[in-house]
C-alpha cells in the first residue's frame, strides 16, 4: 500500500507536472499569440499613421499647387493687365502726339494764311500806291502852255 500510495503520488505528480507543463505551454502559447497580435496592431497603427501622414502631405502638397497655380493666374492677370494699360498708353500717348501734331500744322497753316493776307495786302497796296503815284505826278506848270490845244 506504501508502494502503491508512492505510486499513486507519483502518478499525481506526474500528471501535475503534465497540467503544469501544459499551463507553461498554453500561457507560452498565449504570450506568443498576444505578442504577434501586439505586433499586428502596431504595423496595422504605423501603416495607419503612415497613409496619414501621406494624406496629409498631399493635401499640403494640392494646396500649395492650387494656391501656386493662383498665383500664376493672377500675375497673368496682372501682366496682361499690365500690357492692356502700356497699350493703351501707347495709343493715348500716340494720339497725344497726333492732335499736337495738328495742332501745329493748324498753327502753321493759319500763320500762312495771314502771311498771305500779309502779302496780298502789301502787294494790292503797292499796286494802288503805284498807280495813284501816276496818277498824281503833277504836271510841270508850263506844260499846260506848251501843250498846243486845238483851238
Amino acid at each position: 500500500m506504501n508502494n502503491e500510495l508512492i505510486e499513486i503520488q507519483q502518478r499525481l505528480a506526474a500528471v501535475a507536472l503534465q497540467r503544469e507543463q501544459e499551463r507553461l505551454a498554453a500561457h507560452e502559447k498565449a504570450m506568443k499569440d498576444l505578442s504577434e497580435a501586439k505586433a499586428k496592431e502596431e504595423a496595422r497603427q504605423a501603416a495607419a499613421k503612415e497613409a496619414a501622414r501621406e494624406a496629409e502631405e498631399k493635401a499640403t502638397k494640392r494646396i500649395a499647387e492650387k494656391k501656386e497655380a493662383e498665383a500664376v493666374a493672377l500675375r497673368a492677370e496682372a501682366d496682361a493687365r499690365r500690357l492692356a494699360e502700356q497699350e493703351e498708353n501707347k495709343k493715348q500717348a500716340a494720339l497725344d502726339e497726333l492732335i499736337q501734331m495738328k495742332e501745329r500744322i493748324k498753327r502753321q497753316m493759319d500763320e500762312m494764311e495771314r502771311a498771305e493776307e500779309k502779302a496780298k495786302r502789301e502787294l494790292r497796296d503797292a499796286i494802288m500806291q503805284a498807280t495813284n503815284v501816276i496818277e498824281e505826278i503833277p504836271t510841270h506848270p508850263l506844260a499846260r502852255f506848251l501843250q498846243k490845244e486845238p483851238m
